[in-house]
């Protein structure tokens, strides 16, 4: 050997031979003590699987290493016997035997926990077949039966009651003691009031209005019996409804001028107390062909308070309603004369257009701008109606647009 390699920074111990020999023996893992003089160095017994023999040897050896407390001892390093050699080689062969090496156990990791397995799952239950689409509409018809006869029914009006409305005679001879012309047709003057609702009616079409207030700028301007004879005239047209509503609520006259002896009270219906239906009237049958198509509103009891009653909101409601249950085309508002009271005015939200009358020699051209300028210039003037005029054919009625 070249070099001698020592396991400690101290020098070794001087061990006996026996000493040395039950070393190795120890070191080799073996129980009975070895008598030879010299080991044999290739019968190195296997190591132990769980432990390591090579740390253990060198931890031996530490553990007798002390250090020299008499400087004169000769160190182990210095002599060496030469029986010794043996001892050194072994040492050698411990040291780089790669089989030794391998024998040394390494580190394992600990087994991981095994898993257990997870829990089976049941299978799912297969989803029904859908139902025909005719089965699930029946279904459907049965379940909304079913809802409805666990709740009642509430009361449903009939949105037309046109039909049944009361009916009241025609007196020929009261009608034309008041001058309903266009009843009887017998007078010339009807072509004019002929005319007037035939150009009416366009403009409403035209325009999709409704509702028509009949006014004058004051009083004997003959503003009533302009709306009646123009309401029998649009009676003739059976396809196309007319209500005539008396709103002159301070001066009613309406029913006087048709014979009506059982006037509603226009008061009541405006505030809800009284349907539509308990205050119109229709005229019967009669052989001066005065259309069933025609409802007329009379009243009997003054309201002196009739601007008020405009602003309420029953009033609203309570036309609207009409309009709801009898479907009329046209509505005519016979109103007071619009420079003596402010009724016109006050109504001017639940008309779509005015109809002026004004009388020949009654009426002034002032009277009429300052009616216009009352209403305002957003209010559509539909017509004029010249009452009391002498025409070219000896009449006295004419109109203008």
């Amino acid at each position: 050997m070249d070099k001698r390699r020592s396991f400690s920074r101290t020098p070794r111990k001087a061990l006996s031979r026996d000493e040395r020999t039950q070393l190795i023996a120890d070191m080799l893992g073996d129980d009975q003590p070895v008598k030879t003089k010299a080991p044999k160095p290739a019968a190195a017994a296997p190591a132990p699987e769980a432990e390591d023999t090579l740390a253990n040897s060198f931890e031996a050896l530490d553990a007798l290493d002390v250090p020299s407390l008499e400087p004169d001892e000769p160190s182990f390093e210095d002599e060496m016997p030469a029986e010794d050699e043996a001892f050194e080689a072994l040492l050698e062969e411990l040291e780089t035997d790669p089989q030794e090496e391998a024998a040394a156990p390494e580190l394992v990791q600990p087994a991981e926990a095994p898993l257990l397995p997870e829990p089976a799952l049941e299978p799912e239950e297969p989803a029904p077949p859908p139902r025909p689409a005719r089965d699930a509409a029946s279904q459907e018809k049965l379940r909304t039966a079913y809802e409805l006869a666990k709740t009642p029914l509430p009361y449903i009006e009939t949105s037309d009651r046109w039909n049944s409305l009361d009916v009241m005679p025609v007196d020929v001879e009261h009608l034309e003691r008041n001058l309903v012309i266009t009843a009887s047709r017998n007078e010339p003057a009807h072509g004019a009031f002929d005319v007037l609702r035939t150009r009416l009616v366009q403009t409403l079409l035209e325009h999709n209005w409704k509702r028509v207030a009949i006014t004058s700028p004051s009083r004997n301007c003959g503003k009533t019996f302009t709306a009646v004879n123009l309401a029998i005239s649009l009676s003739r047209y059976e396809a196309s409804r007319t209500i005539l509503l008396d709103f002159d609520m301070r001066n009613p006259s309406v029913a006087g001028v048709i014979g009506d002896t059982q006037p509603g009270k226009m008061g009541d219906f405006l505030r809800g107390i009284i349907p539509a239906e308990e205050l119109l009237v229709k005229f019967d049958h009669n052989t001066l062909n005065i259309g069933s198509s025609l409802a007329i509103g009379t009243n009997n009891v003054v309201e002196p308070y009739a601007s008020e009653l405009a602003h309420e909101p029953s009033t609203a409601a309570s036309l609207d309603r009409m309009m709801q249950e009898m479907s009329p085309d046209i509505v005519l508002f016979d109103m007071p004369p619009a420079l003596a009271f402010d009724d016109v005015i006050a109504f001017r939200q639940h008309f779509d257009g005015v109809l002026m009358v004004v009388g020949g020699g009654e009426t002034s051209p002032e009277d009429v701008r300052e009616v216009m300028r009352r209403m305002g210039e957003e209010t559509p003037l539909l017509g004029v109606v010249l009452n009391q005029a002498e025409g070219e054919d000896g009449s006295d009625y004419s109109y203008g647009y």
